[in-house]
């Protein structure tokens, strides 16, 4: 069966009629003539030549391996392999005769929608049938055929005899010594760039990709040069200014402070999300104000999470002036660069806006957005309905990022100086330690005005997320900020009461919940396969309800709520394996604190066992030898023999 099968794909492979292997070779034949010009017949003879070898190798093949003499020395007695093994080849040698004997039935409706799906309109002519006469590429396949069966039966006999041990023409080109010299030299060439221009500082990284891509942008505009539109702007509101001022001082006081003042540049690079949000409402974008806000917010509690695990600052000045001076001037370049390239991708987008537009989709999505998405919610109607396709990429991505960095803070171990308690929650414990309250409250870091006030916000944020997310297909609002907004009211009650706290009371299991979000959007996908549609067709039926009257179900609800279970789960795993570190850190130092204790107990209970056994003899301390001191007298246990009395005063 196994040399069936092997005969069947090496035929196919060279070329045999009847099997799907003739078909492609003609259409290439085919192409390459038509490609060249009847002077230039450079071309057709290069693919009868290349078609020669691979009906020689393919004849070969066959016939040494299964028609040639039995091979020696073998370390085990060859065998047919299972039949679950030689399945796929079975499927595959199937396909090959099917396809070569049928092409129009079989392979040609799915060659048809995929060549249209590409090219559309302008796909060129092609025929899947087995005969089209005496032509040229015909004439091509056999010269192939007939040139691969005399090229084998020529080598045959040195093959045999093992006297051919170079190749005929071409044998003082050793192809394996050419490809490992050019793997060495791509190896080193490789290593010399990575010298040169690689580096791990992720600041770097992003340097040369921002400015590599500047560059590239500013290369069309050197021969002439950045033009403005007509559609200038009649008048500019003073207050809008005011708003892009105050986020652009926050953007470039956040990149300064980044060096020095951690906390100040997360406000700051809050103060500049907060005036992109602003400009959204501005520019009348509610969708991508809400989603930006929740954005922001999100953000700026993962990264306060996050800062405490961040190593310490390095002050070049204490390295001296040639490393303070060193460090100047690479704020500076930065300060550059991020100031260019922000100049420039502005006056792109400020060119750009201000010329007319002879096409544009907004109007098709304007106007098809309801009677064919079943919402009016045009954004919304985008992500779970025209592009839902991208939709279920991006939050598949979104879903594996999220167990990624889960799986990676698993094995997170936060820099030495981190592990300890910082300060501040070490004076806090201390005043909490002789309070009234519970010892498991002090412990736990529980706040009881702010946990009190966020558990009583929870539900109302609840309530606000899902009225974010039930109206996200007419009005402002979706899955995704609906997700979001839940995120954000779990870790907040994480951040007031505290993980133990938290999880001793209310049971979170992110990963079901991204499981879930995935399988929902597929499944709505896939529901429209079983009426004949396309993955991820949407139906808006509009059933009448008693007391409530005529309302819209678009299937597209069910895929935003595979949309909403995921944010939320990616979203609060990301946020909790934060917040679990510092449970770990606390184990770490109390688990430092503790082998401390052990220690020094140990070391007490061995200063007490020597003093026992010197008070077993306490004759030896007079005489030659003088009696203890009294620090020494203090480190033995009290009720020592000789320790207290008169004899020592």
């Amino acid at each position: 069966i196994t040399g069936t099968l092997a005969i069947v794909a090496s035929a196919a492979m060279a070329g045999v009629p009847l099997l799907n292997g003739f078909l492609s070779k003609e259409m290439f034949f085919q192409e390459a003539y038509w490609a060249g010009s009847p002077r230039d017949l450079s071309l057709p003879i290069a693919a009868v030549i290349g078609s020669t070898f691979s009906v020689a190798y393919s004849l070969r093949f066959i016939h040494e391996v299964f028609f040639g003499p039995p091979a020696d020395e073998l370390p085990k007695e060859p065998h047919e392999p299972p039949h679950w093994m030689r399945f796929p080849v079975e499927v595959l040698a199937v396909a090959c005769i099917v396809v070569g004997v049928l092409p129009a039935l079989t392979i040609g409706p799915l060659l048809l929608h995929a060549t249209a799906s590409v090219l559309g309109g302008d796909t060129p002519y092609y025929s899947l049938a087995i005969w089209h006469g005496f032509n040229v590429p015909l004439i091509m396949s056999l010269l192939a055929m007939i040139g691969g069966i005399l090229l084998y039966l020529m080598l045959q006999r040195h093959l045999q005899l093992g006297t051919l041990e170079r190749v005929p023409l071409v044998h003082r080109f050793d192809g394996q010594q050419l490809f490992e010299r050019m793997l060495s030299a791509l190896n080193v060439a490789a290593v010399r760039i990575e010298h040169l221009l690689g580096t791990r500082r992720l600041q770097s990284q992003l340097e040369i990709m921002i400015v590599a891509t500047f560059a590239v942008a500013a290369v069309p505009l050197l021969a002439r040069g950045l033009s403005w539109g007509e559609n200038l702007p009649s008048r500019i509101d003073p207050a809008f200014v005011i708003v892009w001022l105050v986020g652009g001082a926050c953007a470039i006081g956040a990149a300064w402070q980044a060096k020095y003042h951690r906390l100040a540049a997360l406000i700051l690079m809050g103060g500049a999300g907060l005036a992109t949000v602003v400009t959204f409402v501005w520019f009348s974008a509610p969708d991508l104000a809400l989603t930006q806000l929740m954005v922001e917010t999100v953000t700026i509690v993962l990264i306060l999470l996050g800062l405490r695990w961040l190593p310490a600052r390095l002050d070049p000045r204490e390295f001296g002036m040639r490393a303070g001076l060193r460090a100047w001037t690479r704020r500076s370049r930065d300060l550059a660069v991020a100031i260019g390239s922000g100049v420039g991708v502005a006056g792109l987008a400020y060119a750009m806006l201000t010329r007319p537009f002879p096409e544009s989709l907004g109007p098709y999505f304007l106007t098809r957005s309801l009677p064919e998405g079943g919402g009016t919610n045009v954004v919304n109607v985008l992500l779970v309905d025209f592009r839902g396709f991208d939709t279920m990429g991006e939050i598949t991505v979104l879903g594996v990022i999220a167990l990624t960095v889960y799986a990676l803070l698993r094995r997170f171990r936060p820099a030495p100086e981190s592990v300890p308690m910082p300060a501040q929650q070490q004076d806090s414990r201390q005043r909490s330690a002789v309070e009234t309250r519970p010892g498991a409250e002090a412990e736990t870091g529980y706040l009881m005005v702010p946990a009190v006030s966020l558990r009583l916000l929870f539900p109302i944020m609840t309530v606000v997320a899902l009225y974010f997310f039930m109206r996200g297909h007419n009005e402002p609002g979706g899955g995704f900020v609906a997700g979001l907004i839940m995120a954000v009211a779990i870790i907040l009650q994480y951040m007031a009461g505290g993980v133990i706290w938290v999880e001793n009371h209310l049971r979170l299991y992110p990963h079901r919940w991204i499981g879930v979000g995935l399988l929902l959007a597929a499944l709505t996908g896939m529901g429209a396969w079983l009426f004949g549609y396309p993955f991820l067709t949407s139906h808006s039926p509009h059933p009448v309800v008693p007391v409530l009257g005529e309302i819209a179900l678009p299937s597209a609800f069910l895929f935003d709520l595979g949309v909403f279970a995921l944010v939320v789960g990616a979203t609060a795993i990301i946020l909790l394996s934060l917040a679990h570190q510092s449970l770990r850190s606390q184990r770490l130092a109390q688990q430092a604190a503790e082998a401390q204790a052990q220690a020094e107990a140990e070391a007490l209970s061995e200063k007490a066992a020597a003093g026992a056994e010197a008070s077993e003899r306490p004759a030896a301390w007079s005489g030659s030898q003088s009696p203890p001191t009294a620090a020494a007298r203090q480190s033995l246990p009290p009720g020592t023999p000789g320790t207290a009395g008169p004899a020592w005063n």
